[in-house]
């Protein structure tokens, strides 16, 4: 894996120079106050209808604290406020002249529920009002705990600071559920203005509403300053100026604990850091959606340590990204050692203060929940600074330092039945790392490789390899493999690892593998964190049509493009025969067929040996047909086809100059449905089609023959190389210039 640039949970993270820079000019050329808060105000009206226009503050602690103290409220009211949470918000409850009492979060939760609210307020029935935060970003069953408050006439405050834009699991935006709502700008929060917050009221709460204030014309130099001391930190934080600057900013208060109070009580937001605010919310829906992607990657890879299973069924654009270790602590500091510096975990204790001395009034014990989570939680960041390679690069890492446990080994494999019942259980098994194709590969002279992937004992994965022999070196080639869980990077990383000292042994100067891996951007990072680069050469179709057989005639036939389905019926009522041959020997005139047709569209065709073979190994284990079809004597159109794991494959084909005039080709791949379903085969492969608009691919000429057979197009990931010598960039360029002459 290729070492990455100091990776940081917060530091600044949400910035970026551009911003940097404009939070220092509006320090030093504020914009008109008046204008700002007006559009910041409508803003969130439009996120917000029903509300009262915010309040703004210079933190998130004084939108609580002015909140609670407009609240109809006595002094020394009690405050439902779940444990496992930040010391600020204890703070603005006690400035508010109000008692704090602590809720215990609810059970493969970081939220508290409707259940652990009623067993608190049983202890404290004189509560009036319930403070839920959505923790991390997570959402709280917030409608049932406004129906609970409702009925108990409690007032509900809803903490948007980690989940400002997150939404319910039926897609309700949070926040619209509070009798009021507050939330945070400060560092690290989804808006991020250094520092800030506000609160807004539902109409009709308040029977007269407080005086609104102004924004501040400047912040604070410090506030001012942070952006662009972190922007520059992180970049230069692999040499000795980035940790020297680090030191500097700590020492000059610009870098100060966030849990510490650093302005007066009830301080007005800063018109600079409010013009922050305004921007990032016009970004917010793709800032959510960035989140969620790499929350996605995160529920992805580590789904054993995550907390509960309903991060993984809808992952949501989490703030932070909690997985549950035994030593949280010792996960950061192994985590530094390969670049990762993400020691800000939230949070240590049931009230976290930091590093700031805080006395806080819960009594230990009280919530064994939460001071469970604080021992167990380890937060991921989900910000811009992570990438989608640096989240897989992470998730990779942290399974390598926690998964010590399991025993990883790759043994040889020599037994059929071992090979073919695992891959019976594997819905991406295909023939290509069948046992039937390494026999054959063996017929033709290769030498081939079996391995096995165990963990613990228990087989994981297999990979057949094959030592291909050419003039531009020796190569070990992996078709439709290997097979195993991708998702376990350690899994793959030792697989890979055996397979390249091999490899090494047989003089191999790279590895190429096409997996059996639909193509999305996880993928490909996947198979990049192996060190590998894209194939100049393709392996095997990447791209097929599969066609679900399992439907009755009439609804295949329904699915087929018109033009299709006509020419099914017309060779019907044309009385094209088919036959079907198991029969090695008629191998002969399907290579002779298939050499006039190479002639006719000028391309290489296969031996009469590489077909012979492959079909008599296939059909010794009745796994290969040869489906013709006739007009009289005439032969129009032969399928070589291959059924192996309940799927037919249209491996090869020919049609003679006779089919272009009649359906003889329709008339075969209908049979070919009909012996698959015989057979067993629950889908049809038709192998292998052009992408749309690559009118050069070399399976343009069939493409729209086979899309009109309906069913799901696939695009598999396509080859990647992983090179083993310096020699690998000289066989690439000559197969590139190859590529290029043949058009391919």
């Amino acid at each position: 894996m290729k070492q990455h640039k100091p990776v940081f949970g917060s530091l600044g993270s949400n910035y970026t120079f551009l911003t940097a820079t404009r939070a220092l000019w509006w320090q030093l050329f504020p914009p008109s106050e008046i204008s700002i808060q007006t559009e910041l105000s409508l803003e969130l009206i439009q996120l917000f209808p029903g509300f009262t226009e915010p309040y703004f503050f210079a933190t998130g602690r004084d939108a609580i604290q002015c909140t609670l103290r407009n609240l109809p409220l006595p002094i020394g009211a009690q405050v439902l406020t779940q444990a496992f949470s930040c010391a600020a918000i204890e703070e603005a409850i006690l400035d508010a002249e109000l008692q704090p009492v602590f809720v215990d979060l609810a059970e493969e939760s970081v939220n508290v529920s409707v259940t652990t609210l009623q067993a608190t307020y049983a202890k404290y029935p004189e509560a009036r009002v319930v403070l839920v935060q959505h923790l991390f970003g997570y959402p709280a069953d917030i409608a049932a705990i406004r129906t609970w408050c409702d009925e108990h006439n409690l007032l509900l405050i809803e903490d948007l600071a980690q989940a400002f834009g997150g939404t319910t699991q039926s897609g309700e935006r949070l926040g619209s559920f509070g009798h009021a709502i507050v939330t945070s700008f400060g560092r690290d929060k989804v808006i991020d203005a250094v520092a800030g917050g506000c609160c807004l009221f539902r109409q009709g709460l308040l029977s007269s509403e407080p005086v609104r204030q102004s924004l501040r014309s400047r912040s604070s130099w410090q506030q001012a300053l942070y952006p662009l001391f972190t922007v520059v930190i992180r970049a230069t934080f692999s040499f000795w100026f980035g940790k020297l600057l680090h030191r500097v900013a700590r020492q000059l208060g610009i870098l100060t604990n966030p849990v510490l109070r650093s302005t007066r009580p009830l301080e007005k937001l800063s018109v600079g850091q409010a013009t922050l605010v305004l921007q990032q919310l016009k970004q917010l829906s793709a800032e959510l959606e960035y989140r969620s992607w790499i929350t996605s990657i995160y529920a992805r890879f580590l789904q054993s340590y995550v907390l509960t299973t309903e991060s993984l069924a809808r992952p949501n654009s989490l703030l932070r990204f909690p997985i549950v270790v035994s030593d949280p602590d010792a996960l950061a500091t192994a985590l530094k050692k390969s670049n990762f510096y993400l020691t800000d975990r939230w949070y240590r204790a049931a009230v976290d203060s930091g590093s700031v001395p805080w006395e806080s009034t819960y009594q230990p014990q009280s919530c064994l929940r939460a001071e469970e989570r604080a021992r167990t939680i380890f937060t991921l960041p989900t910000h811009r600074q992570i990438s989608p390679q640096i989240a897989v690069a992470l998730a990779t890492v942290i399974r390598t330092v926690l998964d010590t446990k399991s025993a990883y080994a790759v043994k040889k494999i020599d037994d059929q039945q071992t090979w073919e019942v695992w891959l019976d259980k594997r819905p991406e098994a295909n023939f290509l790392q069948s046992w039937s194709w390494g026999e054959f590969q063996e017929s033709i002279g290769n030498e081939i490789t079996r391995l096995g992937l165990y963990r613990d004992g228990v087989l994981i994965g297999v990979a057949l390899g094959i030592y291909e022999r050419a003039r531009r070196g020796t190569y070990c080639s992996l078709p439709g493999g290997p097979l195993l869980d991708w998702d376990d990077p350690v899994a793959a990383r030792m697989l890979f690892s055996h397979l390249q000292t091999e490899a090494k042994t047989k003089r191999c100067i790279f590895i190429r593998f096409r997996p059996q891996l639909v193509e999305d951007a996880i993928a490909q990072i996947i198979v990049q964190n192996l060190g590998s680069v894209r194939s100049a050469m393709h392996v095997t179709a990447d791209r097929t049509v599969e066609l679900d057989i399992t439907d009755s005639d009439e609804e295949l036939l329904a699915g087929m493009r018109k033009n299709t389905r006509s020419a099914i019926r017309k060779s019907q009522k044309l009385g094209i025969r088919t036959e079907v041959s198991r029969d090695p020997n008629t191998i002969k005139e399907f290579y002779e067929q298939q050499r006039l047709v190479a002639e006719r569209h000028k391309f290489v065709p296969f031996s009469y040996q590489f077909l012979f073979e492959q079909f008599k190994t296939f059909a010794q284990h009745d796994q290969a047909i040869l489906v013709s079809a006739y007009q009289g004597e005439q032969l129009l159109a032969t399928a070589f086809v291959l059924l192996y794991h309940r799927q037919a494959v249209y491996h090869y084909g020919i049609s003679t100059a006779e089919n272009g005039k009649l359906p003889g080709a329709y008339a075969v791949q209908w049979r070919v449905i009909a012996e698959a379903k015989a057979h067993g085969c629950t889908s049809y492969n038709l192998w292998g089609v052009a992408p749309p608009g690559m009118s050069a691919h070399r399976f343009v000429g069939v493409s729209l023959f086979k899309r009109g057979f309906g069913g799901q197009e696939i695009q598999y990931l396509e080859a990647h190389d992983i090179p083993l010598t310096p020699l690998y960039w000289g066989t690439r360029l000559f197969e590139l210039q190859r590529k290029w002459r043949r058009h391919l």
